[in-house]
């Protein structure tokens, strides 16, 4: 039986840990090859060594460096993006640091910008493709100190519909997929912390996500089968944004 993603290569981006590492155990599992790219090559290659399949690749680069991004995906060709890269923050708005909130712009933002620029010649290249750009809830709604990242998130809701207009023609479709919180290692002790049990009972199923339960919809986003879906954000949240 073929898989869904048989054949297809697929680059994605903040790939050596965390949710980046569990999309390319997912495009692996589902028959795709990765293109893993990120700062930590060590990193990076223990991760791929672990995928199944072959023809994984390792690909270091920083994605707030428009130059090196260019430089490492000129020539290429591949099938599909998964613009994943990003960095948190949480602080008041009114006092936040600017250093830390430029780290997050030019990491969430800017950084999903120069890769989507950089991809575009190599889906064009491919005959067209795909492109996930993975965004938060937090784009659509914010709670309170998370201005900064739910703005750079609502950016990449923004530039996914702006670039599904734009790429239509070239036969790329670009949506975005925008979770809720869900269960890492980096973000287990916050989750559990007393603000984290607030939160929890903000969703319809009092409880977060586990990162297995993204793969779905991100696989459906993937799919060469989902030929008419373009400039949509597919949430994923437990329902915490259904309600006031």
């Amino acid at each position: 039986m073929t898989k869904q993603l048989d054949k297809k290569l697929i680059l994605v981006t903040g790939a050596a840990r965390g949710l980046g590492a569990l999309f390319c155990q997912a495009i692996g599992v589902a028959g795709g090859t990765v293109l893993a790219l990120g700062r930590d090559e060590a990193a990076l290659a223990k991760m791929v060594a672990k995928l199944p399949g072959k023809g994984h690749e390792v690909i270091v680069a920083d994605v707030t460096d428009s130059e090196s991004v260019a430089n490492q995906l000129k020539g290429r060709c591949f099938d599909g993006l998964v613009n994943n890269a990003g960095v948190a923050m949480s602080a008041a708005l009114i006092t936040s640091d600017e250093d830390e909130v430029r780290r997050v712009i030019d990491t969430n933002f800017l950084g999903s910008l120069w890769i989507l620029q950089a991809a575009v010649p190599a889906l064009k290249a491919s005959g067209g493709g795909v492109i996930v750009n993975i965004a938060s809830v937090l784009g659509h709604r914010p709670l309170a100190h998370t201005g900064i990242y739910a703005a750079s998130k609502a950016a990449v809701i923004q530039m996914t519909r702006s670039a599904a207009l734009e790429l239509a023609r070239d036969g790329i479709r670009v949506n975005a997929l925008a979770p809720g919180y869900v269960i890492t290692d980096l973000n287990r002790s916050f989750l559990e912390s007393e603000t984290g049990v607030k939160l929890k009972k903000r969703t319809v199923f009092r409880r977060f996500a586990t990162p297995d339960e993204l793969i779905p919809a991100l696989l459906f986003l993937l799919d060469p089968a989902n030929t008419y879906m373009t400039g949509e954000t597919l949430t994923i949240d437990g329902g915490m944004s259904a309600g006031l």
